[in-house]
Formats: structure tokens, C-alpha cells, sequence
């Protein structure tokens, strides 16, 4: 049996290594000068994004295949009652709580963490199906989660409205499941709000956004539902460091460009 299943390795590994990964880019949505008729706050350089091309894809775990390893999550198992209830965590005494998706969660976190009035960034899963998701599992894309950033903020020094300047700012929100080379459920496009007012802005900030645009926005505008913190070395990845060991200010106000894998 080990033999059969050494062999059955070999031919696979042979396979995937002469297998040309597809190379999808995506065109910036807005050019900075139609970004500066919508500001609706006091101005604020937000740092383009330079993401690499990355011909590198997680290796397809075979034991897995096979049946040894583990296996993706059932939806139709799946006790959605606490995932989908509201976050009841608490933001800090005079703060407030706002959630976004805006593709991989770590460029998007590094974004807000360079906004003025922004106190606290968390980046997480929402919107789904399964309880306690690890990023394995919402990978997978069954459990229909959304890898978001959780935004704390001081409404005394940085506005809602300015949290969605950096929003729009930082991902193209036209194209559906998918930012740039990464596709899937979970880097779809979304604002998650906490309170009616928020919602309101929300909606009033994307039909001003649709207006500039050729391509029809597809923005999830939703409550926001239950917040799962991810792993320890998801969080403030770039600001650590990331991929290649090379720190990423976080300094409020710099504009530096965002290295999204570090």
C-alpha cells in the first residue's frame, strides 16, 4: 500500500509542476483625480497599492485527497444561530465599532491602521455559516465567510465618512469574489454596519461611488453579524513584517505604497 500510494505521489507531483497557473490582473477602479470629487472629510493621501504578481498557489495537500487529512466543513452541518446573530462584542468607551471586506484582509488592515481616528484594527471572518471558523476552513469557501478588517474608531477625530474614503480607495468593488489574483467568497467586496446611521452613509456613499463608475459596484451592504477574530499571525501581518521580513509603517497619515504580501 505504501508503494501504490509513494507512486500515486510521484505521478501527481509530476502533474501539478508542468501544470501554467492562470494569470488574472485587475484595472485600477478609479483614477485619484474622480476619487477627489467624493471626499466628503478633511483630506487625506491614501497609499496606492502595489500587488505584486504572484504565481504562487498553495500546494494541494494529496493525503487530503486521498481521505487521510482533514476534511472541508458540511454546510449542511452547520448550526448558523451564532455566526449569523449581531457582534456583541463592545467597542471601547466613546468609540465605535465598523467592519470591511475589501479582498485579503492584510493589506486592507495596514490601510485603516494608517487612518487618522482609527484607535484599534482587528481582521477576522464574518458572514458565515460555521462557528469558530479557522482560516483553513473559510478557505474552503463552504462556510461562506468574509475575511474582514474590524475597524475601532473615535468619531472625535475620524469620521465614518473617512473610513469609507480608505474603503473605496483601497480595492476595486466592481468585481465580484475576487481582488485582483485572489478569488473566492471570502474577499468579496462589503461594508457591515452597526448602526442605522452608518448604514445610511453607506448607501448614500456607494451611489455617489456608482456615479463615477462604468462597471456596476458590487458592494454588499449588510449588519454586521458575529466577529471571528483570526489567527495571532494574521493580525497587523505587514506591520510585523509579512512574508519577507520587511516592516510596513503604520504611522497615521503615511502614504507609502501597501506591499500586500509584505
Amino acid at each position: 500500500m505504501l508503494q501504490t500510494l509513494s507512486t500515486h505521489l510521484s505521478s501527481t507531483s509530476t502533474f501539478t509542476s508542468t501544470t501554467t497557473p492562470l494569470l488574472l490582473l485587475s484595472k485600477p477602479f478609479l483614477s485619484p483625480s474622480a476619487k477627489s470629487q467624493l471626499s466628503h472629510s478633511k483630506p487625506f493621501n491614501f497609499p496606492r497599492t502595489l500587488k505584486p504578481i504572484s504565481y504562487y498557489k498553495p500546494p494541494m495537500n494529496i493525503l487530503n485527497k486521498l481521505g487521510f487529512g482533514t476534511r472541508s466543513p458540511d454546510p449542511s452541518t452547520m448550526d448558523p444561530t451564532i455566526p449569523q446573530g449581531p457582534d456583541d462584542d463592545l467597542p471601547a468607551p466613546g468609540q465605535q465599532f465598523a467592519q470591511f471586506g475589501a479582498g485579503c484582509f492584510w493589506g486592507v488592515e495596514l490601510a485603516f491602521q494608517r487612518v487618522p481616528g482609527v484607535t484599534k484594527t482587528e481582521v477576522g471572518y464574518t458572514q458565515g455559516l460555521l462557528h469558530n471558523p479557522s482560516y483553513e476552513d473559510v478557505c474552503t469557501g463552504t462556510t461562506k465567510h468574509s475575511e474582514v478588517v474590524r475597524v475601532q474608531y473615535d468619531p472625535k477625530e475620524g469620521s465614518f465618512e473617512t473610513l469609507l474614503d480608505a474603503f473605496w480607495a483601497r480595492h476595486d468593488p466592481t468585481t465580484l469574489n475576487r481582488q485582483g489574483n485572489d478569488v473566492g467568497t471570502q474577499y468579496r467586496s462589503g461594508i457591515y454596519y452597526y448602526t442605522p446611521e452608518q448604514e445610511k452613509v453607506a448607501k448614500e456613499s456607494m451611489e455617489q461611488q456608482q456615479k463615477l463608475s462604468n462597471r456596476k459596484i458590487v458592494t454588499e451592504i449588510l449588519p454586521a453579524k458575529k466577529f471571528y477574530r483570526a489567527e495571532e499571525y494574521h493580525q497587523q501581518y505587514l506591520a510585523k513584517g509579512g512574508r519577507f521580513g520587511f516592516k510596513q509603517s503604520s504611522e497615521k497619515g503615511c502614504s507609502d505604497p501597501i506591499r500586500c504580501y509584505g
